[in-house]
């Protein structure tokens, strides 16, 4: 699983200077500071939103600079977002985010986890590259998230699905954010269903709110809502998050020996004379086979072993009972 993607500076042809009014209510531009430095300070954002902490060490080993300079960036940046870190407290020896904190550099569509810099693609004439759909971020309703998760908060919003496409309020107890291909899911107790679910952070309608339940005892009443008999506590654990599955990648037995000798070339499925494995958390599984097209379901299944099997070249199953992974499923809103 990836947890999150990191940053794609934004630059612009404008060095400007940044006013006063440049840092409320819009994102920060990278046009009124250095490439290097506005690497630092996107840095700098990049762990308060996903480590939630910030050490000037972090700093100076990431980029090979001095303690005094990495202090001067952190200060740059308090400048920047005044309400982003918390005051110092005596015996934490890190950085905090605020409970409100949102990003000012970043933007939803700038996100990136595994490196600090993006490049280009080829420009040369003989080089191009086919362009991909991208999905919607809301970066707003990301960090308030993960402030949730962080606190241990239920929270509301208003969040289109499929089923009703112009979105309704949900009351959610947020746990996990996982990145699947190029959208970001949060991993929830919903109220409503009363269990455990996946929904695009991009289908927030609204930003989230954090909601509370009454103190113990006040909403003891049978006829009261869920949320309120079990004070905000999700009465059960997420149990499929933490169960973690191996599965083994090989050719589609249905084509050809040379067809299937050409497959697990093409995708390296051989390592060390057995099958190659993956493992990964049991409900990001169902995203996972659909994003590298491997049967999914009961008819692609059945589609890949008798109609039309060079369309379905990989096939998955567990490692441990050679149960077609289809089978696991999973629950997305």
């Amino acid at each position: 699983m990836q947890y999150l993607q990191y940053i794609k500076p934004a630059i612009t042809a404008d060095t400007s200077t940044l006013s006063a009014t440049n840092l409320a209510g819009r994102r920060i531009e990278a046009g009124a500071f250095s490439h290097p430095q506005w690497l630092r300070l996107c840095f700098i954002e990049r762990q308060l939103l996903w480590e939630r902490r910030l050490t000037t060490t972090m700093l100076m080993e990431t980029f090979g600079i001095s303690r005094p300079q990495a202090q001067k960036d952190i200060k740059l940046y308090q400048q920047l977002a005044p309400t982003a870190m918390k005051p110092y407290q005596l015996g934490i020896p890190y950085h905090q985010p605020t409970e409100g904190f949102e990003p000012v550099l970043l933007s939803g569509e700038d996100l990136q986890w595994q490196s600090i810099e993006d490049y280009a693609p080829p420009s040369a004439g003989h080089a191009t590259e086919m362009p991909m759909l991208k999905r919607r971020h809301n970066l707003p309703v990301l960090a308030r998230l993960l402030s949730a998760i962080e606190h241990q908060r239920s929270i509301e919003a208003v969040i289109a699905t499929m089923n009703s496409p112009k979105g309704r309020t949900r009351r959610l107890t947020p746990t996990a954010v996982a990145f699947v291909n190029n959208r970001y899911h949060v991993r929830a107790f919903c109220w409503d269903h009363m269990g455990y679910r996946d929904f695009l952070i991009g289908r927030f309608k609204s930003n989230p709110e954090v909601v509370t339940a009454p103190r113990s005892g006040m909403s003891s009443a049978k006829n009261a809502p869920a949320f309120e008999q079990c004070n905000g506590v999700p009465p059960e654990a997420d149990t499929d998050w933490d169960q973690m599955v191996e599965l083994e990648l090989k050719p589609n037995p249905h084509l050809s020996g040379e067809q299937q000798a050409l497959i697990a070339s093409d995708y390296e499925l051989e390592e060390g004379g057995a099958w190659k494995r993956v493992t990964m958390r049991k409900p990001l599984i169902g995203y996972f086979l659909v994003d590298n097209r491997i049967p999914s379901s009961k008819v692609e299944y059945h589609m890949a072993a008798h109609d039309n099997p060079i369309a379905w070249p990989v096939f998955a199953c567990t490692a441990d009972s050679n149960r077609p992974a289809h089978e696991i499923g999973f629950k997305p809103d």
